[in-house]
């Protein structure tokens, strides 16, 4: 389960993920992605899977999707990934984004970071309407 939302300002998505994450969640995430783009254009992104307990995307899964262009074209991407395990497979995906040709995500410890590094001081995210 994820909530996606926007801040307008500094042209930012945000999707935090929740619970279990699954490869369903990946399938939706695109979906919205694509759907959002389609209303308001490319924005940078930032993926925050602190919330997430286990991962039962099948690795396999995991490694297809690594090698498909990214949706968010050109854009900036952060993953948030505080656990030691969560942290492995977004290193893992990001090398996979760019041996494949995209703009390879930075991956961090946490939300904070993730603004820092796209220069986000005061973060405004709204609901994604």
């Amino acid at each position: 389960m994820f909530d996606l939302t926007f801040d307008r300002n500094h042209n930012v998505l945000l999707a935090r993920f929740a619970g279990v994450f699954s490869s369903e969640d990946i399938e939706s995430l695109d979906r919205t992605l694509t759907a959002f783009i389609s209303r308001h254009g490319y924005a940078r992104g930032i993926f925050d899977f602190s919330l997430v307990e286990a991962n039962a995307a099948p690795q396999t899964f995991l490694a297809w999707h690594g090698r498909l262009p990214q949706i968010l074209l050109g854009q900036e991407r952060v993953i948030v990934a505080p656990q030691p395990w969560s942290y492995e497979l977004a290193c893992a995906y990001a090398a996979q984004q760019r041996d494949f040709g995209n703009v390879e995500p930075q991956v961090v410890r946490s939300l904070g970071d993730a603004c820092h590094l796209l220069r986000v001081e005061r973060p405004d995210f709204q609901p994604v309407p």
